[in-house]
């Protein structure tokens, strides 16, 4: 069974800003709490559309290729392709909305993926809190 994950939120800094952190598909160890370590693998850089991250975090590792890097959009789409989330068809992305406002970012981040073999609530709840929402935090507390 399919389940999507959506965390939204409001940065109160300018989207380019925020987009010049998060856009960089190998830079989340810098904002990120979670992300202890992330490696390009193979050669060219890491805003290339097709390339693949390591990611080793906290606990255990993912693998994801980056699908979509759209920078007039303020948009990038990534899949896991291995990894010991106990997650499979594991697609997500980001989207940054400037908000006129005040110069802030309304912030976007969703996933779609089934849950194996563990409990789907916390696993989706996990992903929601530690990983999309905890890194708009830090995103913001590295703005501010």
């Amino acid at each position: 069974m399919a389940n999507t994950v959506y965390i939204s939120d409001v940065i109160d800094a300018p989207v380019e800003k925020v987009w010049s952190v998060m856009r960089d598909f190998n830079d989340m160890p810098s904002y990120h709490p979670g992300i202890r370590k992330s490696i390009i693998e193979g050669e060219g850089p890491s805003d290339r559309v097709g390339c693949v991250r390591r990611l080793t975090l906290s606990e255990g590792y993912v693998v994801e290729r980056l699908l979509c890097l759209d920078d007039g959009n303020y948009t990038f789409t990534y899949e896991i392709t291995e990894g010991t989330l106990p997650v499979r068809g594991y697609i997500a992305g980001v989207r940054l909305h400037r908000i006129t406002n005040g110069n802030r970012t309304f912030a976007e981040w969703w996933a779609d993926f089934e849950v194996i073999g563990v409990d789907r609530d916390s696993m989706v709840a996990q992903i929601g809190h530690n990983v999309f929402a905890a890194g708009f935090r830090a995103v913001a507390a590295k703005l501010a």
